[in-house]
């Protein structure tokens, strides 16, 4: 085999060797544009060569949102500051989003290449895979957050209340032994609001967690949704009255909706009993609902002490939870509102506020009308 033949081999070998190469070879000239992509480029991007040279990549080809940052990269290139290492968003032609990473090398002064060399990887996988790692770091730290949340509730929140039974039993057998029937039916009193308050606080806890571990059942179906809001308002008549607070409504006879009832109940068990824990007493809570356009909206608006702006957004934030103290001292986690919004959440609706500090609050949520 004489020379020629082997520098004729030698270029078969290098085309064979580019046009199998996992990575395509681009040649660009100063401004940008495309002189020769290798073929490897269709495996990677679904375009033939040809339908890849002679336009200005940066501009016609590449993400948006990408496009002012690779063309740095480029110049850096050009001055030869540097070679490389860009990652973009490059347009597949099936109109969907390859993720590149290219190396380049200025050869412009050199008369046999007169280009800027660039050695283009797919590195979408490793994107995706970087992606994925992310979003498990945000699901890692939502789960300890729910967790130092448990842990927060069971070590403080709901020891107090059964240290109020066990300390209030053992004085009510003291008093009986005494015959000290008056101060016996005080302690009562108070073992039956702090056993109350307890079997709330599990009842919240035990439908979040089950809703933390997607082991709640989202069973819609349809609904008299005024029946439902008069039935939860009808247990809050003793609670409410021992505050003197007036509940009040505005209703229309009917709203039928497709909705899960028990996660409906347990939202307006826990917007009641939170407008009736910090509104004074002699206060008024109405709830009010009403169609809209495509939902159907239900507000219970008090007029207590209100929030703080500062505190709103906190409100519905595992990892910033709020809570104070009620208007005759009542406690609480704010258990109750972070589950509220699971629930609305799952029936694709939302959840707002409306607050002004000593005016009052309006605890407002929508279901989609499908």
């Amino acid at each position: 085999m004489d020379k020629k033949d082997r520098l004729l081999g030698n270029e078969d070998w290098f085309k064979q060797l580019i046009k199998n190469s996992f990575d395509m070879i681009v040649l660009l000239d100063a401004n940008g544009t495309q002189r020769y992509v290798s073929e490897s480029c269709e495996k990677i991007l679904g375009y033939k060569p040809e339908e890849l040279t002679g336009i200005p990549v940066i501009e016609t080809m590449l993400h948006p949102d990408d496009q002012e940052s690779t063309k740095k990269d480029f110049i850096d290139i050009l001055e030869k500051k540097a070679h490389g290492g860009a990652q973009y968003r490059h347009r597949h032609k099936n109109g969907g989003w390859v993720y590149l990473e290219a190396f380049g090398n200025n050869q412009l002064d050199n008369p046999v290449i007169n280009a800027v060399v660039l050695n283009v990887r797919d590195i979408t996988e490793r994107k995706n895979a970087e992606q994925m790692i992310k979003e498990n770091e945000v699901r890692l730290k939502a789960l300890n957050d729910t967790k130092d949340r448990f842990f927060s509730i069971i070590g403080h929140d709901l020891k107090n209340p059964f240290s109020s039974v066990v300390g209030f039993s053992n004085l009510i057998v003291d008093h009986i032994q005494k015959e000290d029937y008056k101060s016996v039916a005080e302690f009562a009193t108070i073992i039956q609001s702090s056993a109350n308050r307890a079997m709330s606080l599990l009842s919240n806890l035990l439908e979040w967690s089950q809703a933390q571990t997607g082991k709640i059942e989202f069973n819609p179906e349809y609904i008299e949704l005024v029946s439902v809001i008069n039935d939860v308002m009808a247990l809050f008549d003793d609670s409410a009255g021992q505050k003197s607070i007036t509940l009040s409504k505005n209703l229309p006879h009917s709203l039928p909706v497709l909705a899960d009832k028990a996660m409906i109940n347990s939202i307006l068990r826990n917007l009641i009993s939170n407008g009736i824990k910090f509104t004074r007493p002699g206060g008024v809570i109405i709830i009010i609902a009403e169609q809209a356009e495509n939902e159907l909206v239900v507000s219970v608006a008090d007029n207590g002490v209100g929030i703080k702006p500062a505190a709103v957004d906190k409100l519905f934030r595992i990892d910033t939870a709020y809570t104070t103290a009620g208007t005759n001292r009542e406690t609480g986690t704010g258990l109750g509102l972070l589950l509220c919004k699971e629930f609305i959440d799952l029936h694709g609706g939302r959840i707002w506020i409306e607050s002004e500090l000593d005016k009052g609050s309006t605890f407002s949520f929508s279901i989609p009308i499908l």
